[in-house]
């Protein structure tokens, strides 16, 4: 295959998985009845538009590649059990969620990338990969603010 066909196929990709992303976190904004969880979902909801909006406009010009800066990972979504969606859902639940999910969108970029002998295409999978972390990141810090207040 040659490697314009593969990254075509890779923003393809890209591209579902932030539409599915979308539709996940829109469809948990209507599920939950805390209003401050479903604000969580719903600014997520929009995020995961603009990240297809922009991969989608990197596909229509993939020399014009945005560069991801690799942020620290700190670990804590790997250390969180995967929480379970109830409409009483607490806000730390929330974003332990939505963490996960980014910290899973990350490994699977990392494993593309890994698995790839392509140059090009592994620094799009890489790329993407650091994407997903500066998510992973935010998030992470997010939860360490609502799930380890600290106590004066």
């Amino acid at each position: 295959m040659n490697p314009q066909n593969s990254l075509s196929l890779i923003f393809d990709l890209a591209i579902r998985k932030e539409e599915a992303a979308n539709q996940f976190y829109a469809a948990l904004a209507q599920r939950v009845k805390n209003r401050a969880v479903q604000e969580i979902f719903i600014e997520l909801a929009k995020e995961e538009l603009n990240h297809k909006t922009l991969l989608t406009s990197l596909q229509a010009a993939p020399l014009i590649q945005t560069k991801f800066a690799r942020v620290p990972d700190y670990h804590i979504a790997e250390s969180e059990a995967q929480p379970v969606v109830t409409p009483d859902m607490p806000l730390r639940d929330a974003v332990a969620l939505a963490m996960k999910n980014e910290q899973q969108a990350a490994q699977l970029y990392h494993v593309m990338a890994q698995a790839t002998t392509e140059t090009d295409v592994r620094e799009l999978f890489e790329n993407l990969m650091n994407m997903e972390l500066g998510h992973k990141n935010r998030l992470e810090t997010l939860f360490v603010d609502i799930g380890y207040p600290e106590v004066f």
